[in-house]
């Protein structure tokens, strides 16, 4: 058995909070995707066939929707491009592997994942190194 790098040496080592954080907030990704598809497009939130357009001085739903969708869009394209950073020969398997907490490696493997055990893990590993500082 190799013996592991102590956590100065290793350039991917996260603290464990950090780690934590990072794996939380990437379980959160198939919410934010289901929350994006069900968000109508805002920029059709406006029906101009009307002689005049009425607002509400202070609540505005539309931009408050096109708020939401631009944070959540945010949120997924920082994810994606990470996990492309990291994995770009096979970003599905890192994404899917990262953001369901019950998929295994053994699934991945036999679902075609070109990259052995130490290899996925070492990549994960990266990827939430690298997620946590940018979140």
């Amino acid at each position: 058995m190799r013996a592991r790098l102590p956590q100065e040496q290793n350039p991917w080592w996260t603290p464990k909070h950090d780690w934590n954080c990072a794996v939380q907030w990437c379980l959160r990704y198939p919410d934010w995707k289901r929350e994006l598809a069900s968000l109508p497009d805002p920029s059709k939130g406006i029906d101009y066939s009307k002689d005049r357009v009425q607002t509400s001085g202070d609540c505005d739903i539309t931009a408050e929707m096109a708020m939401r969708r631009l944070e959540l869009e945010s949120k997924v394209n920082l994810l994606e491009t990470t996990a492309k950073l990291c994995m770009p020969e096979a970003t599905e398997f890192l994404i899917m592997g990262v953001t369901n907490e019950y998929i295994t490696i053994e699934s991945l493997l036999n679902k075609g994942m070109p990259y052995s055990k130490n290899t996925y893990y070492r990549i994960r590993q990266k990827f939430y190194h690298l997620i946590s500082k940018r979140i």
